[in-house]
């Protein structure tokens, strides 16, 4: 009896349709952002109290250790910070004041040589001159003519009364009151909010741990262990580099003559902690006050000098030298995210931008789902150096990979950088290959590009005859099979055994002359991966028609294990005469007849 057909129902396979994933992505960022946006009256004393507690957690640290209690240190630290921000707030304060009040006797001397730039770059007043003879001849054209009508009579136009209200003795101060309040309750809560966070810092850290599952404890801890490590250390190094910029430019700019000198030193050291607009704004009012109080441009221009070389060995060693370690940032990060915070939260954003996005980092590093975050933030290498490789000769640039393999080079070490990069490298080409998304044309462009890196990396050689070498290297059918042996030829030449490498046509059937055989006593048939047994035997049979009195050597790169006949090329070096009197033909020579062979 035959059974009865069954359905089977399968499972919907139905999935999400291309682009949906992007499309995600791109709404919940937006959503993200016009949150960030609409609570930054929330959200700014937020980030800015859990900032100064990871700042101000040590000093807190430090004080309990001395048998303190908690609440007794946390009040301690607090009011030490706001006494140290009155007392510098209370300095920059009075010497502006004092500046401001010395601004009129600098009037004079600033117009002066505003007139004399002026004069300067506008070629001695010439264009001023022919622009006033225009003006004038306009003005004649433009006038009417007294004898073609009479005057009209003139109109008195009345005169507008306005009536303002009598203002009481108290408006201008309930006026100061009014733009006070609002920074006034930040900064209020921003300090009730730091305490709090300092005093109940563990607690917190506990619920956000919990928060975050306990499932995996461990990559919790180290996420926010690393948070709070990588901040306390920018801050730490911030501030020290700030201080000692600012203690420099202060006393360099006392010794050549600048009135102020304290003043801008304590600017310098406070607005250097706004991303990039800080340090112009700190240059700038001390080299106007020089231009005001000297004689000529020589005071200015030295206190440029100043800025500029202070500035410069800041920005450009100590900066990259000591916040490069403790940030893990890319530089083109740091920029994209001091505008994107200063979109969202204007100048306070600018400020906040580098620990936010050190914050960001660590998530994405710790998170699966955000480890975009570290790719498009960290500043380490994404790509793995046989990766990058490939993707170089890929791109035709045989240049930038010579640059990633300068660590080889200066090590003595270019027998790894083809056992570690160039060979794995290669090997992705293969498997591209294999998929059928590798073309012949790129193949080809791979293998062209590869043998001008090997000219960029390999030291140069004598054009001595190569007649007498007694090893031939050729390669196997196919374009990465002679990368495979330009490889060999490359470790040869490192250890200096004399060889040839023939064309990537030698191997074709009626190409392998006599000459090309002359003086041969092994004979290294060279793959990227070891071929199959068949393949490998059909091909030693023909060589050893062509070469009776040969060894032939069946070398690969790879998979090599499996195949009895075959030697990995560090292997068969030990069987192969040593010399350095003998050298072989360039990549480049034997590459041009690669593509005349494939064309």
């Amino acid at each position: 009896m035959r059974p009865l057909p069954a359905v089977v129902y399968r499972e919907n396979t139905l999935g999400p349709p291309p682009g949906q994933g992007l499309v995600n992505g791109l709404i919940i960022f937006l959503a993200v952002c016009g949150i960030l946006y609409a609570g930054s009256e929330i959200l700014i004393p937020v980030a800015l109290a859990i900032l100064l507690s990871i700042l101000l957690a040590p000093v807190v640290t430090g004080l309990q250790r001395l048998r303190l209690p908690k609440v007794m240190a946390v009040i301690m630290t607090v009011v030490m910070a706001g006494v140290i921000v009155a007392v510098i707030g209370g300095f920059v304060g009075s010497a502006l004041t004092n500046l401001a009040a010395d601004l009129p006797s600098y009037q004079s001397s600033l117009k002066e040589k505003a007139q004399n730039l002026k004069s300067m770059t506008s070629g001695g007043g010439t264009l001023e001159r022919a622009a006033g003879v225009l003006e004038n001849l306009r003005l004649e054209l433009e006038r009417p003519d007294a004898t073609a009508r009479t005057p009209a009579p003139e109109v008195v136009k009345p005169i507008p009364v306005e009536i303002q209200e009598r203002q009481g003795p108290l408006a201008s101060l309930t006026a100061i009151l009014g733009l006070l309040i609002h920074p006034l309750t930040q900064l209020g809560i921003v300090v009730l909010m730091l305490a709090f966070i300092l005093i109940y810092r563990e607690d917190l850290r506990n619920r956000l741990i919990r928060l975050a599952g306990t499932g995996d404890i461990h990559r919790t801890t180290t996420a926010i262990d690393e948070a709070g490590r990588r901040l306390s250390r920018l801050f730490a190094m911030q501030m020290m580099i700030n201080a000692s910029t600012g203690l420099f430019i202060g006393v360099a700019l006392f010794l050549i003559g600048v009135p102020g000198a304290a003043l801008w030193g304590t600017l310098t050291m406070i607005l250097r902690f706004v991303p990039y607009v800080g340090t112009v704004l700190s240059a700038i009012f001390p080299i106007i006050i020089a231009a005001a109080v000297g004689d000529g441009w020589t005071l200015a221009l030295m206190t440029v000098g100043v800025m500029l070389v202070t500035e410069s060995i800041v920005g450009q060693v100590l900066e990259p030298l000591f916040f490069g370690r403790s940030t893990g940032l890319s530089p083109v990060a740091v920029v994209t995210a001091a505008a994107f915070w200063t979109a969202l939260w204007g100048p306070i954003g600018l400020v906040l931008s580098t620990p936010m996005t050190i914050v960001l980092l660590v998530v994405g590093r710790n998170i699966e789902a955000l480890q975009f975050l570290e790719v498009l933030l960290g500043s380490a290498p994404v790509l793995t150096p046989d990766h990058a490789f490939y993707q170089r000769m890929l791109a035709g640039d045989p240049l930038e990979a010579a640059e990633h393999a300068e660590k080889y080079v200066e090590a003595g070490e270019l027998d790894k950088y083809l056992t570690e990069v160039a060979i794995p490298g290669l090997l992705l080409a293969q498997s591209d290959k294999q998929r059928q998304v590798l073309t012949p044309p790129h193949e080809l462009e791979i293998v062209t590009t590869y043998s001008e890196l090997l000219e960029e990396l390999w030291p140069e050689r004598s054009k001595a005859s190569e007649a007498a070498a007694p090893v031939i290297v050729v390669a196997a059918h196919g374009a990465l099979n002679f990368a495979a042996a330009l490889s060999v030829s490359a470790l040869l030449r490192l250890k200096h055994v004399p060889h040839r490498l023939l064309p990537s046509d030698a191997i074709e059937p009626g190409k392998f002359s006599d000459e090309l055989a002359q003086g041969a006593r092994f004979v290294c048939l060279t793959y990227l991966t070891a071929p199959s047994a068949a393949k490998y035997a059909y091909l030693e049979k023909r060589l050893a028609a062509r070469l009776p009195d040969a060894q032939i050597l069946g070398l690969a790169w790879r998979d090599v294990e499996g195949a009895r006949s075959m030697l990995a090329p560090d292997h068969a070096l030990a069987m192969l005469p040593m010399a350095e009197a003998h050298s072989q033909g360039t990549p480049a020579e034997n590459v041009s007849q690669l593509k005349v062979a494939t064309s």
